[in-house]
């Protein structure tokens, strides 16, 4: 852990402090806070309010407000004039909000594309409040018209054209849709509209941006990371060349922006590749080759992530979420189906870093501890590494011929919080007060030194390797000592960061496993607050992992056949053969981390 009592210290990516910034700005509670000789700590806890259509998560209010202010303000900054503004698709009047905070604005027209959600919006107190009663002020009109007679009817032309559009529906995106709005457009006006996401789907993204050229339009791309949804994409257009300096500046109210947007409109090598693909081609009535990039896109995933028109992923997290404490706001059925709820999110922030949301911290923990214990004969006695608050002892915990848990953590703060506060007491169901766990708080490399019996199992489950006292437990000599703590047939957990955000972090904190000679299997799993999320299995045996099957039944989140989680896509593969070994003569994983975390 970092020796930093600096309250102002933060380690971690960018994206953990602007979702922490904006939360703090909007209704929240803080349960815990305080310093210890490692790090800052902040529980907090504030109420989630989750929009959903036909099952498909729209929008949720922790951070709905990074979405929509990256979709206005650079519009609304880069645009001559604010007169009149048309908004297609913002059925819930969130980029609504942002559009009224500019005074020139003197006429908005809102064409809903979902009436159903527009009705929910209307009738939620609780969304009304979100969009501090946009749908209200006298300079807003709400059409009571479909999209295509407001653009054949309307003759006045707007300022700037803020489309929401939704992404299965590539006839929204083809060059007949796209030249209906730019003649709305005034000469010197300015259009954006949502895209694919840059990373998850290049092909489509960049197609998009190309029929926007084929207009014609001048294009200018960037991209967002929005928590809950990843890496968000937006085409700004207008009439004339688009230009972003860095002297651009947000001067409105917001909780997100940062000082500089000039990254948003930077991207990576990966993505810029397939810019100059052939296959990036131009959408439109006669070939919708959107639909058939969407297709070819579905054929690439594996048979799980097929069959069904919401994400499984996404609606395995509605489930879980309905399976918790919750309260239906609305729910309406007729046409689409809507449901807004409300959660209560207890969040933990280390140095201002997220360490756990509660809406989805059982992904991450059932993640990290069931696999091992599932395929472990023997559960006699297991180590945790790190784990001061209590999460992965509570799955643990439910292997009853469990005997022995060591917790070592070096902060007396987190061990205190853990086995004190009721918010995290709940969450743990009280772990801690178990008669077969053991505290120790103490540096683990203290610990390993003086400890002479073997572990079953040892769960790493250490904060991110941020700076270089944290790089140090993630070195060949660390894990070295670990495996030395298990017996022959036991099996060691290592949580080893994001292989979607941070790759080159995690690949190489698997090829310094294998640096000790224990032979290594790599999993992953999504947990929302995250998105992509890895570890590494390591042990002195081989382990086979074509047929694993969860041992307990009362897991809530993960499949029954862990062997899907081994399973990583081309893309999520591509980084590994750059891996660095990390060791102490040699150490560079904080370095690789900062750096990929700065792209």
């Amino acid at each position: 852990m970092s020796n930093n009592n600096n309250q102002d210290s933060f380690r971690g990516d960018i994206y953990d402090l602007i979702e922490l910034q904006q939360l703090l700005a909007s209704p929240h509670k803080i349960i815990f806070k305080g310093a210890s000789p490692y790090q800052n700590v902040l529980l907090i806890e504030t109420m989630n309010i989750r929009l959903y259509q036909n099952n498909e998560l729209k929008w949720n209010s922790m951070d709905e407000r990074i979405f929509h202010e990256a979709l206005v303000h650079p519009s609304m900054l880069l645009s001559e004039r604010h007169d009149r503004i048309l908004i297609i698709g913002d059925e819930s009047g969130l980029a609504l909000r942002e559009v009224l905070k500019y005074p020139s604005v003197n006429h908005v027209n809102l064409v809903a594309l979902s009436p159903e959600i527009l009705l929910a919006a209307k009738n939620t107190p609780e969304i009304i409040e979100l969009n501090e009663g946009s749908f209200s002020d006298k300079r807003v009109q709400i059409s009571d018209s479909n999209i295509d007679d407001v653009l054949m009817t309307e003759k006045q032309k707007f300022d700037v054209i803020i489309a929401i559009l939704p992404e299965e529906e590539s006839l929204f995106f083809t060059q007949e849709f796209f030249l209906q709005l730019s003649n709305q457009l005034t000469d010197s006006g300015l259009m954006v509209c949502t895209s694919s996401s840059p990373k998850d789907a290049p092909l489509e993204y960049w197609s998009i941006s190309k029929t926007l050229e084929s207009v014609p339009l001048y294009n200018l791309n960037y991209h967002v990371h929005v928590p809950w949804f990843g890496d968000c994409g937006f085409h700004l257009a207008g009439k004339k060349p688009l230009r972003w300096s860095e002297e651009k500046k947000i001067d409105v109210p917001n909780r997100s922006l940062p000082n500089n947007l000039m990254p948003w409109f930077i991207f990576s090598e990966q993505v810029m590749s397939f810019k100059n693909k052939a296959i990036v081609i131009v959408n439109s009535l006669d070939s919708l080759s959107l639909r058939k990039l969407s297709s070819s896109s579905e054929a690439s995933t594996t048979p799980a992530e097929q069959g069904a028109d919401v994400d499984p992923e996404e609606l395995k997290e509605l489930h879980h979420l309905l399976s918790n404490p919750h309260r239906i706001l609305y729910e309406g059925i007729e046409g689409d189906h809507v449901l807004v709820l409300e959660t209560a999110d207890v969040r933990l922030y280390l140095d201002k870093q997220l360490q756990y949301s509660s809406l989805d911290e059982e992904i991450y923990h059932e993640a990290l501890v069931h696999p091992a214990l599932s395929m472990i004969q023997k559960r006699d006695r297991i180590l945790i590494v790190g784990g001061g608050d209590g999460l992965a002892i509570r799955e643990v915990l439910k292997y009853h011929d469990v005997r022995h848990i060591d917790l070592v953590d070096l902060d007396p703060l987190i061990l205190d919080m853990a086995s004190n506060i009721p918010a995290v007491v709940s969450l743990n169901k009280n772990a801690l007060h178990d008669k077969r766990v053991f505290i120790h708080q103490q540096d683990i490399q203290v610990f390993q030194r003086n400890q002479k019996d073997q572990y079953d199992v040892i769960i790493v489950d250490l904060p991110d390797p941020g700076d270089e006292i944290l790089s140090r437990l993630y070195t060949v000599e660390f894990f070295k000592e670990l495996s030395n703590l298990l017996t022959d047939d036991g099996i060691l957990v290592c949580q080893s960061h994001s292989p979607e955000y941070a790759p080159l972090v995690y690949w190489s904190i698997g090829l310094t496993l294998k640096e000790t000679g224990m032979h290594v299997q790599s999993y992953h799993i999504n947990v929302p607050s995250f998105g992509d999320w890895g570890f590494h299995l390591a042990a002195k045996k081989p382990l086979a992992v074509d047929d694993i099957k969860l041992t307990i039944p009362n897991t809530t989140t993960l499949p029954e056949d862990l062997s899907t989680l081994f399973v990583f896509s081309p893309i999520l593969q591509s980084v590994l053969m750059e891996a660095q070994i990390n060791s102490l003569s040699d150490l560079k994983l904080h370095e690789i981390y900062r750096q990929e975390f700065s792209q």
